[in-house]
C-alpha cells in the first residue's frame, strides 16, 4: 500500500476517534463559565464558554440556552439562546433591564442531548458613572442568597360588585404580602399594596412586571413542577382555597380554571425558590441541577 494512501486512512481514522471522543463528552465532564462586557443597565454581550475537566475548550459544544433573573421575585426574565460558538465561546447579545442582583442561569445542550447547567450571580449598575464592580460572575447553583418567590394568576370578576382580597395564607411562607412592581428611571421598586382589586365584570392579571403576592421567608422549597396551597381572603370574609403550581413563566395557558361564586381564578404559577436562600425564585430547582 502506498504510503501516502496509508497516511490517508490514518488520518481518517484519527479524525474519527476524535469525533467519538467529542460526542463522547458529558455533563460532568463540562464547566461552564460566564462574563458580560458591561455590568450597567441596558445592552451587553454576554460570552460563555464551554470548558472539559483539563480547562480546555470543547470545540462544537452545541446550543446554549441562557435565562436572567433579577434576585427580587417579580420581574420579567431575560432570555437569550446561540448554537454557534467560536473554540468553545458563545456570543450572545442580552439586555440588563433594570439594576440589582441578577442570577443568570446557562444550560448548554450537548450534541448528545445531555445538559450541563449552571447560575451565575451578577450585581447591575444603575448609571455608567456610578462605581464600578466586577464584570465577571460568581459561580454557584443560585448565586445570591433570596428566601422569596411570587405568586401570579388570573382573577375574573364575573359580579356586578367589586371584589377585594385582604390577605394571602399558605404553609410555605411566613409572610406573604401584596407588591406592585414600579419603574423609575430604569430602576425598579417594589411597593406595597393593602389589598388586590377586581372590578366588577373585569380581570386583574398578576403577572412578573406588575402586581404579583410575593412569599417571604419560605418554610419549604418550591421546586420545579411542585404544588402549594395558597389561602386568599376578600373583604366579604370569603375565602379562596387554591393550589398553585411552581413553573417558570408558562409559554401556554394551563387548564387550572376554579371558579368560586362570581370570581375565576386561571393560569395560577409560583417562581421555583428555595427555604434556605441559596436558590433564586426563577431558577430550577432539581435534585441533581448538573443533568
Amino acid at each position: 500500500m502506498p504510503k501516502l494512501r496509508l497516511r490517508f486512512i490514518l488520518g481518517l481514522l484519527l479524525l474519527a476517534v476524535a469525533a467519538c471522543r467529542q460526542q463522547q463528552i458529558t455533563s460532568a465532564d463540562i464547566r461552564l463559565e460566564l462574563q458580560a462586557s458591561d455590568n450597567r443597565v441596558g445592552e451587553t454581550t454576554l460570552l460563555a464558554s464551554a470548558i472539559d475537566r483539563r480547562g480546555n475548550a470543547i470545540a462544537n459544544p452545541g446550543k446554549l440556552s441562557i435565562r436572567g433573573d433579577m434576585s427580587h421575585a417579580g420581574m420579567i426574565p431575560v432570555f437569550a439562546e446561540s448554537d454557534q460558538s467560536t473554540d468553545g465561546v458563545f456570543s450572545l447579545p442580552f439586555t440588563w433591564t433594570m439594576a440589582g442582583g441578577w442570577i443568570v442561569e446557562a444550560s448548554l445542550t450537548l450534541p448528545n442531548g445531555d445538559k450541563a447547567v449552571e447560575t451565575f450571580s451578577f450585581e447591575i449598575l444603575a448609571e455608567a458613572g456610578a462605581e464600578d464592580r466586577s464584570n465577571i460572575a460568581h459561580s454557584g447553583m443560585g448565586g445570591a442568597p433570596s428566601e422569596t418567590s411570587a405568586v401570579y394568576m388570573r382573577i375574573s370578576n364575573r359580579g356586578q360588585a367589586d371584589h377585594v382580597i385582604t390577605s394571602a395564607e399558605s404553609a410555605a411562607a411566613e409572610q406573604i404580602d401584596f407588591h406592585q412592581t414600579v419603574v423609575e428611571n430604569d430602576v425598579a421598586r417594589m411597593d406595597a399594596l393593602d389589598a388586590l382589586v377586581i372590578p366588577a365584570g373585569e380581570t386583574l392579571e398578576l403577572r412578573p412586571g406588575g402586581a404579583h403576592i410575593m412569599l417571604s421567608r419560605l418554610t419549604e422549597d418550591l421546586r420545579l413542577d411542585g404544588k402549594i396551597a395558597l389561602q386568599l381572603k376578600c373583604s366579604a370574609g370569603e375565602l379562596y382555597a387554591l393550589d398553585v403550581s411552581i413553573a417558570h413563566m408558562p409559554l401556554n395557558e394551563p387548564d387550572d380554571t376554579v371558579t368560586f361564586g362570581d370570581l375565576v381564578f386561571s393560569h395560577r404559577w409560583a417562581r421555583p425558590a428555595s427555604a434556605g436562600g441559596m436558590a433564586h425564585a426563577g431558577m430550577p430547582m432539581t435534585e441533581d441541577s448538573s443533568g
